[in-house]
């Protein structure tokens, strides 16, 4: 059983208990309809596409337009890389299939705290309410973090 469900069977017995029966019977309408809407809301959201490695993605779509190495210690990786399909209006980015449309900005930005070393990652901004933001770690190197948000920011506008 799921906690929410648990705890609201938890509160009608209460309830009962209490003497608040109108309360109670009030709480047992409400449950099963937020149940049911909760769980309507679940089914009704799309997954999303995502792939295991880069040759499962040029099979379904081909040769991408330009690629963007994140990393280059893991060039052949598919979470290392970024791959666009202007023409179809898509990007393959760590493995995940976005629209390029939905992409509306991006921005190298130091990770570092005051207790690490300076790790650079490029933010992605997106208007898909499930992940506003996509964090691509780049390295350790500021000028290859700006380079790669600017070869993903000429994709996006």
């Amino acid at each position: 059983m799921k906690r929410n469900t648990i705890l609201a069977v938890i509160a009608i017995i209460l309830l009962v208990i209490g003497g608040y029966w109108p309360y109670a019977l009030l709480l047992l309408l409400i449950v099963p309809l937020a149940y049911f809407i909760t769980s309507r809301k679940e089914k009704a959201e799309a997954p999303r596409v995502t792939f295991a490695n880069v040759e499962e993605v040029e099979q379904k779509y081909g040769e991408p337009e330009d690629v963007v190495v994140l990393d280059a210690s893991r060039a052949n990786e598919l979470p290392a890389l970024i791959l666009f399909y202007p023409d179809r209006d898509l990007a393959i980015i760590a493995g995940e299939e976005l629209k390029l449309s939905d992409l509306t900005s991006v921005m190298p930005k130091n990770m570092a705290t005051p207790y690490t070393v300076d790790e650079y990652a490029v933010i992605i901004g997106t208007n898909d309410p499930q992940r506003p933001t996509i964090q691509l770690r780049v390295g350790y190197d500021a000028v290859l973090a700006g380079e790669i948000a600017a070869q993903i920011d000429a994709h996006i506008h």
